[in-house]
């Protein structure tokens, strides 16, 4: 996954990088390079039909970003016979491509920006193509790999004008993708929402709580607890390892978050709130994050078979969030109740 970015005679002098925490973009005399007018979007109908899990991760992949400010100020459909996705045509477009077709990437972002001479430098054009061998179906947050969904996240985010960074983020350089709560679990993370928040200002004031059993440990993405089963007993003091972030840009000062044992696999298992074996208190401040071992008891009741082990992060809804259906996610890591 890249981005390429196609400009007039650049001053190299005043052409550089600027970070608001993690979040990274060029900038042009000390001014960032972005959308300094909302962008009408085309989507490449003969790739990207009107539905199917192609459709709705295109979707997904631009409201993820675009949902937090409302910057675009169009979404347009090309004709499902122009199969062609031209650059500098004046066209926003976004579609699939042959792999073979971007050097082997599963995405490529071009991005047409002007000369950077005086004053503010915005993108004038940005193209993304996706590769088409993808697997575009939601992933539960137990998955890890590559994702269709989850580039069409990261491109996106080169659209609107971010670089790779490191750490939590779905704009990582490569795979694997973490992914976070809930159905459609290939999100933001809170790195990615500060900087748009940074560069094109949210349109509320709200948090926004989301789960994950995956991390980056010494830059190393993993899930935080290994896949595979753990044969426990009744009784026993057991733990789990889950991330805990808030993309919002308020902070919540009190919410409550559980531990859950489920024989129902994800994404049903999501909804449901029995054998609840950990209950926690906690806050988090805008786009914060954190990992952290919950502890909790085996109960002694339990039957035995094998468990899925979900957090629920304020599963009485109490905190008014940008989003409701992304506080759940599962552990990578299976419970066997047998003693």
């Amino acid at each position: 996954m890249k981005t390429t970015t196609f400009v007039g005679v650049v001053a190299a002098l005043v052409l550089g990088g600027m970070e608001a925490g993690a979040a990274a973009w060029d900038t042009c005399n000390g001014m960032p390079v972005k959308w300094y007018s909302g962008p009408a979007v085309y989507r490449n109908r003969c790739s990207i039909p009107d539905s199917g899990n192609v459709n709705t991760a295109y979707w997904n992949g631009l409201r993820q970003w675009d949902d937090l400010s409302h910057i675009v100020s169009g979404f347009n459909v090309n004709a499902a016979t122009d199969c062609s996705l031209d650059h500098s045509d004046g066209q926003n477009e976004i579609g699939l491509c042959d792999r073979a077709s971007i050097d082997g990437n599963n995405g490529v972002t071009y991005s047409v920006v002007g000369l950077c001479f005086i004053g503010a430098n915005g993108i004038d054009e940005a193209d993304v193509c996706i590769a088409s061998d993808l697997d575009f179906t939601p992933r539960t947050g137990n998955s890890f790999g590559t994702s269709g969904r989850s580039t069409f996240v990261h491109e996106a985010g080169h659209f609107f004008g971010f670089k790779h960074e490191g750490g939590h983020s779905i704009l990582r350089t490569s795979p694997p993708h973490l992914v976070t709560g809930g159905y459609e679990s290939s999100t933001l993370w809170p790195t990615n929402a500060q900087g748009m928040n940074t560069l094109y200002g949210y349109s509320v004031t709200k948090p926004n709580l989301l789960p994950s059993s995956m991390g980056v440990v010494g830059d190393v993405a993993q899930t935080l607890d290994p896949a595979g089963t753990k044969t426990v007993c009744r009784g026993t003091a057991q733990s789990v390892k889950f991330y805990v972030g808030n993309m919002g840009n308020a902070a919540v000062s009190s919410y409550s978050m559980r531990v859950r044992l489920s024989t129902t696999a994800p994404p049903n298992g999501y909804y449901e709130s029995t054998n609840v074996v950990g209950t926690f208190n906690h806050s988090l401040g805008a786009f914060s994050e954190g990992i952290y071992s919950l502890g909790f008891t085996v109960p002694s009741t339990l039957p035995f078979t094998t468990y899925y082990v979900y957090l629920d992060m304020d599963p009485a809804g109490a905190v008014d969030e940008l989003k409701e259906n992304d506080n759940t996610t599962v552990s990578a890591m299976v419970l066997r109740v047998g003693c």
